[in-house]
């Protein structure tokens, strides 16, 4: 790094007049102005761990999305996070699902000129150490996190500009690995679709299928777990968990734990969040690792007469969702009490259909799991060569070598 030039990262800027602009002010869209379908509106959820998800979005009309042209993005905007989660960047994929973006009125756009900077280098470069620090330098924690003068202090980020040729090196070797990756997670959503539907049409004809209530098959928070002196775990929150999936935790020593950390689950449980249910935090736990430990604001449930597949499948459905958000109480934090788990319905196959579907599908989710602990490793290999590529310790060459042999 010690050979490569610093600048400000506006003297990067493209040509545009609203290169480096900021979202509209909360005035400008409100939620009035959500409609059905039309022009996505970029937010921190789709901002999630540097990851552009591209889904779950708000939409607002074409005419709105002109009257704030410059908060429009297109594939090679990277992203920031100026107000609550600070240090969130993320950049528009190449090929997004859609054609037009805005941006929300907590994120601030650039577009650079790719003439002089590849936009997937500026991306891993506000990934690494160095680049959150200078983002976070300018960031206030009092009331919500903010960066101070977001603009401005965007704008004037110092930044690293090798030549261009080096830069589409890096890219090219952490890319692979997030390519690799972003494999994985399409067989995963592969996998949950066919699930779905091996479901569907086990429970298709009505014929033996039968509306059982979750208690008679399944436990809720059946095992808890006690603090551990000295002891080690891997502790999952209920912000780790997202739609089928959780993030996998750093091990933590017991002193560090909250004291929500107290829910065990075992192999073959399904988890889900106890608040906000319309947010479908759920998944099925396939880590058979004794020290992980989930919060007390997740339901455990624990298949007691059907197969864990079969369990996962019936509580993932709309109707298990509607039913969650019905029973949940409270208006800020809407949660579901453990015992109402119990008196849910869900819907079960015939007895001649619950041991074939069983089979299929578990047999598609342990696969599936195998691609999750795969991607784990490469983005722990990934961010493990990224402050090292960055710094200028390890040569491109070298990384390109570390990487071939990972994927």
């Amino acid at each position: 790094m010690a050979e490569w030039d610093f600048v400000e990262y506006q003297s990067l800027a493209a040509a545009d007049r609203s290169a480096f602009s900021m979202g509209p002010f909360g005035s400008k869209i409100t939620k009035e102005n959500y409609v059905a379908a039309g022009v996505p509106v970029i937010r921190g959820v789709n901002l999630a761990r540097g990851v552009f998800f591209d889904d779950d979005f708000v939409f607002i009309t074409e005419e709105k999305a002109d009257e704030i042209r410059s908060a429009n993005v297109e594939p090679g905007d990277l992203i920031f996070t100026h107000r609550g989660t600070i240090g969130q960047v993320s950049m528009v994929p190449r090929k997004p699902r859609f054609n037009r973006y805005a941006i929300g009125s907590s994120q601030v756009k650039t577009r650079i000129d790719e003439t002089r900077a590849l936009p997937e280098f500026y991306y891993y470069w506000f990934q690494s150490r160095e680049g959150q620090r200078s983002i976070l330098a300018n960031a206030s924690t009092v009331g919500v996190p903010g960066i101070a003068t977001p603009l401005t202090s965007i704008r004037q980020l110092r930044v690293p500009c090798p030549p261009m040729a080096e830069q589409v090196a890096v890219a090219e070797v952490l890319g692979a690995l997030d390519n690799k990756i972003a494999i994985n997670e399409r067989n995963v959503a592969s996998v949950d679709s066919l699930a779905s539907c091996l479901y569907e049409n086990a429970i298709s004809s009505r014929e033996g299928s039968e509306v059982i209530l979750l208690g008679e098959v399944a436990d809720v928070n059946v095992s808890s777990i006690k603090p551990v002196a000295e002891g080690w775990l891997r502790y999952v929150d209920i912000s780790s968990v997202g739609v089928g999936v959780y993030e996998w935790p750093e091990r933590i020593s017991w002193n560090d734990a909250p004291g929500r950390a107290r829910r065990k689950a075992s192999v073959g449980d399904t988890i889900w969040s106890t608040v906000r249910p319309n947010r479908r935090s759920h998944a099925l736990v396939l880590d058979d690792d004794p020290e992980l430990v989930f919060s007390t604001g997740l339901a455990v449930l624990t298949p007691r007469a059907i197969g864990s597949a079969l369990l996962y499948e019936a509580v993932r459905t709309s109707e298990f969702q509607t039913y969650l958000e019905n029973v949940a109480e409270g208006s800020a934090y809407p949660a579901v009490r453990a015992d109402r788990f119990k008196s849910a319905p869900i819907i079960l196959p015939s007895w001649r259909e619950r041991q074939r579907f069983e089979e299929s599908a578990m047999n598609l989710r342990l696969r599936a799991h195998q691609a999750v602990v795969e991607s784990r490793s490469l983005a722990a290999l990934r961010d493990t060569l990224l402050p090292q590529l960055m710094s200028g310790k390890l040569r491109v060459r070298d990384a390109e070598q570390i990487v071939e042999d990972a994927v």
